[in-house]
């Protein structure tokens, strides 16, 4: 390493990207169904609600819960309901 000191500029090499999976909505899931709830609206911080259906919805098809849980969209909240049936994204 060049033994010039800069100014403005400390020589470092960029971290690589870290793919991590964001476990909140796997989480939320587990939450829901655990309450006993039969609705909730669904609370995750910094993240656009048209994301938050598109993951919730994947994880529950991954975990094979369509029968236990639907995914609901009102007006830009997102809720979880104990009802099975279509996604509805009307609001």
């Amino acid at each position: 390493m060049s033994t010039k000191k800069f100014k403005w500029l400390q020589p470092e090499e960029v971290p690589k990207l870290a793919s991590r999976r964001r476990t909140e909505y796997d989480e939320c899931i587990e939450e829901f169904l655990q309450s006993g709830l039969e609705s909730a609206r669904v609370n995750i911080p910094n993240t656009h609600h048209k994301t938050l259906v598109s993951q919730l919805l994947t994880r529950i098809k991954e975990k094979g819960l369509k029968d236990e849980v639907a995914v609901r969209q009102r007006k830009g909240a997102v809720f979880l309901t104990r009802e099975a049936g279509e996604p509805d994204s009307t609001g």
